[in-house]
């Protein structure tokens, strides 16, 4: 195998940091300063390092209230939607949320029956404020 100089210098640059981030420990000795279980970030939480900054965005799983339809609402769609996503809508009129389950099903092809359809709707104008 032929490797010129320019292959020789990427794969030890490429060798070289590979070894680095495999390094564990905050000391980057390899060695791992406590054996307890790290604490669970805060839900939001920023610090500053030297130059190094950090971010951690907590998982929020928003709160749906109960009432009938809750759990086809949750199950049918939460398959294609993030819970976090559907809490993020307007509060839209009912004619609204027929429009955009229907969309669903038709544009979409959702595998919602109209029984099933009917009680996610009921669900969404019910928790809705806006009842226009």
């Amino acid at each position: 195998m032929n490797l010129n100089i320019k292959s020789i210098v990427l794969i030890a640059v490429a060798a070289i940091l590979v070894a680095g981030a495999c390094k564990k420990g905050p000391d980057n000795t390899g060695t791992t300063q406590t054996a307890e279980k790290p604490e669970p970030p805060a839900v939001h939480s920023f610090s500053v390092n030297g130059s190094v900054r950090e971010m951690s965005i907590g998982l929020e799983n928003p709160k749906f209230p109960d009432g009938p339809g809750k759990q086809e609402f949750m199950s049918y769609c939460a398959m294609c939607h993030s819970l976090r996503y559907i809490s993020m809508q307007p509060s839209f009129p009912r004619k609204t949320w027929e429009a955009e389950v229907t969309k669903m099903v038709v544009k979409y092809k959702a595998p919602i029956d109209s029984v099933t359809c009917n009680k996610i709707i009921d669900y969404l104008a019910s928790v809705s404020t806006n009842k226009e």
